[in-house]
């Protein structure tokens, strides 16, 4: 930012003062960017050591067996299904009321009867 700002400032360089700043700001900038790099580039080689050391397999756990049922909670999805199938009956009945009076509705209200 700093080397940006002294070279918006000083577009027509006619001092050597001037030019050496800028020349030290520009040394700085340059250094800065070098150790930016250089440390990029030993992180990038870092992780990709990592990934040569880890194993590509895993260790899986020794077999077990269950001493109590996990999966599928039968009274659970009969609960669910049952509720769902009432709502669901209950929107039938109500809505098909309410589709037949909006169709006559919107019917009459456009003009054309059965």
């Amino acid at each position: 930012m700093e080397l940006a700002q002294f070279q918006d400032q000083n577009k027509n360089i006619s001092t050597a003062m001037a030019s050496s700043e800028e020349t030290r700001l520009s040394n700085n900038y340059q250094l800065a960017f070098t150790v930016y790099s250089q440390l990029a580039q030993q992180l990038e080689s870092a992780q990709i050591q990592v990934k040569d050391d880890s194993p590509v397999f895993s260790i899986i756990d020794p077999v077990t067996i269950p001493n109590a049922r996990f999966k599928p909670k039968r009274v659970q999805i009969l609960i669910i299904w049952t509720f769902l199938g009432l709502v669901v009956g209950i929107g039938v009945v109500f809505g098909k009321k309410y589709w037949v009076e909006a169709r006559e509705k919107w019917r009459e209200s456009d003009g054309v009867k059965k």
